[in-house]
C-alpha cells in the first residue's frame, strides 16, 4: 500500500467532509439562501488556485482589463480584511471576473497587506468565490498587487 501525501490527506478529508452535502433533494422544500446551486452545481471552497495559462500570458503581456480594482493603501488588517470580503462578495455578485487587489509591498516588502490577503483569498469565506489568483507584472504593482480571477456568477444560481 503506498503512503499518501499531505496533498493527498487534505484533498481526501475535504472529499469525504463533502459527502453529507450529496443527498436527493426535496423539490417542495425551501431553498437555503447560504447554498447557491443550479444543475447540482454548488458554490464551494476552492482548494487549488491555478490560473489559466492564458490568463496568465495575459497579465504578463499587459492585455487584461480589470472589472474593479481595489487600493488598500493606508488600512489597518482589520479594515483590509472587512474591505476585500465586501469588495469580493460585490464583485461577484455584479459578475465581475477579473479583479486588481492593490495591497502595496510595505516596509523592506515584507507588508502585513501583502502576506495576508493571499490567506485570506484561500480562506473558507472567500475561496468559494475565487478561481485563483497571480502576483501583477512589476509595471502593474509587481509583489504589491494581486490579480484575482472570480467564479462565474452565471454557473451558480439559486
Amino acid at each position: 500500500m503506498h503512503k499518501l501525501s499531505d496533498n493527498d490527506k487534505k484533498l481526501w478529508n475535504f472529499y469525504i467532509s463533502n459527502l453529507k452535502s450529496i443527498k436527493k433533494v426535496d423539490k417542495n422544500r425551501n431553498v437555503n439562501s447560504n447554498t447557491i446551486s443550479v444543475f447540482n452545481k454548488v458554490l464551494k471552497p476552492n482548494l487549488t488556485f491555478t490560473l489559466d495559462n492564458k490568463i496568465k500570458k495575459q497579465i504578463k503581456s499587459n492585455r487584461l482589463n480589470f472589472d474593479a480594482i481595489i487600493d488598500l493603501h493606508g488600512k489597518t488588517e482589520v479594515q483590509a480584511y472587512e474591505s476585500i470580503k465586501n469588495f469580493i462578495k460585490d464583485c461577484y455578485s455584479n459578475s465581475s471576473k477579473s479583479i486588481m487587489i492593490v495591497t502595496g509591498k510595505g516596509p523592506n516588502s515584507k507588508g502585513k497587506l501583502k502576506l495576508k490577503t493571499p490567506l485570506w483569498l484561500k480562506s473558507e469565506e472567500l475561496s468559494k468565490y475565487v478561481v485563483g489568483f497571480e502576483t501583477m507584472p512589476r509595471n502593474k504593482g509587481g509583489e504589491g498587487a494581486l490579480f484575482v480571477q472570480l467564479k462565474n456568477k452565471d454557473k451558480y444560481k439559486l
